[in-house]
């Protein structure tokens, strides 16, 4: 079963990095700068990416906490707050090294992926946003937030 199930997840979050990418790489170095969310902070493509960096990262932590029997947020983080905290944290990254990050995580994601025992699947942590959810629900999060992302960038460059 754990063959199967890596199989599809890998399959999942390859479909959907491959259509961002497909978009991203289509952009003029402008686009890059189109506002994607505009309450709070401004958000734009760029903005966006970085997001999508820095949560698959976390959520990478909390999958490598599990796994240790830690718990994978504190009981007062605020998802909020940390995503308002965006561009503080990430700062202006080119687009160029943006792509070059989100490649190198989705790797670490897919060879963490690569070393789950059966066993482990359905072990569970704390998501700021789901609550109480299992690792394989872990990687169905990534996958349904980069989907999300991408139809949000395509509906702001109107594409």
């Amino acid at each position: 079963m754990s063959a199967e199930r890596k199989a599809h997840w890998q399959q999942k979050l390859n479909e959907s990095r491959t259509a961002l990418f497909e978009l991203l790489n289509s952009l003029a170095p402008e686009q890059w700068q189109t506002t994607v969310f505009a309450e709070g902070d401004k958000w734009t493509v760029a903005t966006v990416l970085a997001h999508l960096v820095e949560s698959e990262r976390g959520m990478s932590i909390h999958v490598h906490k599990i796994r240790k029997g830690e718990a994978t947020i504190a009981d007062d983080f605020d998802l909020n707050r940390w995503n308002a905290g965006l561009t503080r944290r990430t700062g202006d990254v080119a687009p160029q090294e943006l792509m070059a990050n989100a490649l190198a995580t989705r790797a670490k994601t897919l060879e963490v992926m690569d070393s789950l025992d059966e066993s482990e699947w359905e072990l569970t942590g704390r998501h700021p946003s789901r609550g109480q959810i299992s690792i394989t629900q872990y990687y169905e999060t990534i996958h349904a937030h980069e989907v999300a992302h991408l139809r949000d960038i395509g509906k702001a460059l109107g594409v």
